[in-house]
């Protein structure tokens, strides 16, 4: 019998989808999985049906044609067009066969069914995302897939086009496909020849990648200023990552304002670096006790004390002699679980409270902040290891150390302990005061020229080559350095020295220019270079220049008094100890609670005003006026029974 063509290749038609009725002999009993479901939705939404359904004739539903193949894309056409009012007709092949051929034909079909590729659907989304501004909420709720399936398939949608054609081909799977997607097209194709258009796994790309580039999660600094070129986001912005260079640069920046930060907090030094720089400063310290607010710190008190007494009755126990009894094992096992629950209960009060640190613990402390390679920020900090104490017991909180019994804390600077910046600052002034008052004493200034001249001299006090003298060379070249005494030295400099304008000159040549001074001008200059040969060490007494200054009366003070460039050298608790002996202990106190910015600033105006005479408190204004730093102050004369018992 000869068949009709119809009946072997069948012939298109278009079907209501009202009038599609699912098969009931469908060979796939099992229920297909949801994912393949949802890949089916999606590619009819962006593409439409590609592949027309096979259908046959239902005689018993007027109108009907029952699906032989393709019942998942009658229920994913169902999904699509569930809320339309009108929808659409269905392209399918007709056929007239009889259930045993239809069976066979559904059963061809599933056999050589293939899912839909990951990438098909990341471009179905992607073309969503692009032609109809859907955002990944609008297409998740499309598809009945969650937000993350969305943002995951998506990102493929962007891989350049040889990982695309690995991926299609099965060269690499899919989570290698995502790493290559985690960065721009142009830097894909760039990894892609760096491992030889062969990648190993997802790891072994995400190697590559991270040499040249850090997830912006570990950035402390705002990620939008960057340059467009050296940032890299998928379409909705889940993932980002940064140019490695231009994310440690930025890094180092936003650690430098951190540093700066913690320094106004009271920290005594912050150290910014690697690790790797740094870790032989960060092992040689310990940690720095951590302090709680008042209610947690009562409250590990009291947990101290409850283990104090329970170690007590432990060491009562081993203190016996013989093997525990049963009963002293029970009890024994019973203060160990007590000790145990106490460990608990302080690890659960400290884990959610508040941390901060004494200013006390700041003032000697270091604050470190590392930088991993990953670009993470990791803190730590850290005080000198102290030398041992034969006593003393107490818990966080209060002093702001922890005293194990075995280090004694070390000690904050006060306002005496000067840096060496603003130690040199106050001896080139003492030493310009100096020089001004020789001037004005003609006999101390001849007995300085004879030690000038004198071959058996040796001094540190004074200098017959100028451009080596240190008092001048930091009072021309220390940034923002005035001095009224300076000021004035160099008026009569310009008025006697007929060499002034030149940079060298030749003795012959420097004679005949002296040559043509008065002798009044020439007693003039000789004055002034024999005491512009006075000099100072800057970071200690110089027994000469102290003693100068206490014959001559100077008082340095009439020359220079501390400026927020002087008093920003100490650090904040400090600046606290200064306040406290100007105005007393209740100021003191509340300086802590302010950042050092505040107190260097309030210091400055303090003197400011005292030395213009806007005080109206007479006492305060007369305490300022007269303080100096300790490297200033007069010291005691003791005779040799006294400076013997000092020893």
């Amino acid at each position: 019998m000869t068949r009709n063509l119809s009946q072997l290749h069948g012939v298109q038609i278009s079907v209501p989808l009202s009038k599609l009725i699912p098969s009931k002999r469908n060979p796939r009993r099992v229920k297909p999985e949801r994912d393949a479901h949802r890949q089916k939705v999606a590619s009819i939404r962006a593409f439409g049906l590609i592949q027309p359904l096979v259908v046959r004739a239902d005689d018993k539903v007027p109108g009907g044609y029952r699906v032989i193949v393709g019942n998942g894309r009658l229920a994913a056409l169902r999904d699509v067009y569930k809320d339309s009012a009108r929808p659409p007709k269905v392209p399918c092949v007709l056929r007239s066969v009889d259930d045993d051929t239809a069976d066979a034909l559904a059963l061809a079909e599933n056999f050589i069914r293939e899912p839909m590729h990951p990438l098909d659907e990341a471009e179905a989304f992607a073309k969503l995302a692009r032609e109809e501004a859907k955002g990944v909420e609008s297409i998740a709720a499309e598809f009945g897939v969650s937000q993350p399936y969305v943002r995951q398939r998506m990102k493929l949608a962007t891989l350049a086009e040889p990982v695309k054609a690995a991926y299609r081909q099965g060269g690499i799977d899919t989570a290698t496909a995502e790493a290559f997607a985690s960065v721009p097209a142009d830097r894909q194709l760039e990894v892609w020849q760096e491992v030889g258009g062969n990648p190993q796994h997802a790891q072994h790309v995400r190697n590559v990648i991270a040499h040249a580039w850090i997830d912006a999660k570990a950035a402390t600094f705002d990620v939008s200023k960057l340059p467009e070129s050296a940032v890299s986001k998928d379409l909705f912005a889940e993932r980002v990552l940064i140019e490695r260079k231009a994310f440690m640069e930025a890094q180092a920046d936003a650690l430098l304002a951190e540093r700066q930060k913690l320094i106004e907090e009271g920290w005594g030094d912050v150290v910014v670096g690697p690790q790797a720089d740094v870790q032989d400063r960060l092992y040689a310290m310990s940690d720095a006790p951590q302090e709680y607010d008042e209610q947690t710190t009562a409250k590990l008190e009291k947990l101290a004390d409850k283990r104090g007494k329970l170690e007590a009755k432990i060491e009562e126990l081993e203190g016996g002699e013989g093997e525990f009894s049963e009963s002293e094992q029970k009890a024994y096992q019973a203060i160990q679980t007590k000790l145990e629950a106490l460990d608990d209960e302080e690890q659960t009060l400290t884990k959610d409270a508040e941390v901060h640190y004494a200013e006390a613990t700041k003032a000697v402390g270091t604050a470190f902040l590392l930088l991993d390679p990953d670009g993470r920020v990791r803190r730590e900090y850290r005080i000198p290891r102290s030398r041992r104490s034969a006593s003393g017991n107490g818990v966080h909180g209060g002093s702001g150390y922890a005293d194990d019994g075995q280090t004694e804390a070390p000690k904050p600077p006060t306002s005496d302990d000067l840096k060496e910046p603003q130690l040199a600052i106050t001896f080139t002034h003492q030493a310009l005061a100096v020089r001004e008052a020789l001037l004005a004493d003609h006999a101390r200034r001849k007995r300085v020229l004879a030690l000038i001249l004198h071959e058996k001299v040796r001094s540190e006090a004074l200098s017959i080559r100028h451009d080596a003298n240190g008092t001048t060379l930091h009072a021309d070249h220390a940034e923002g350095f005035t001095s009224a005494a300076l000021v004035k030295l160099r008026e009569k400099r310009s008025e006697l020295d007929p060499l002034l304008d030149q940079h060298y000159v030749e003795d012959d040549a420097a004679y005949d220019a002296i040559k043509g001074l008065s002798d009044r001008k020439l007693d003039g200059l000789i004055d002034l270079l024999t005491v512009e040969c006075v000099t100072a060490h800057l970071q200690r007494k110089t027994a000469l220049v102290w003693r100068l200054a206490g014959e001559l009366g100077v008082e340095v003070r009439r020359y220079w008094r501390p400026d927020e460039r002087w008093l920003s050298g100490y650090q904040k608790i400090q600046l606290a100890h200064l306040i406290g002996e100007l105005r007393g202990p209740v100021y003191a106190r509340a300086a802590e609670n302010k950042k050092k910015s505040e107190l260097v600033a309030e210091l400055a105006k303090l003197f400011d005003d005292a030395a213009n005479g806007r005080l109206e408190d007479a006492k305060l204004a007369a305490k300022l006026n007269e303080w100096l730093p300790s490297n200033l102050r007069e010291e005691p004369q003791l005779d040799d029974t006294q400076r013997a018992a000092a020893a």
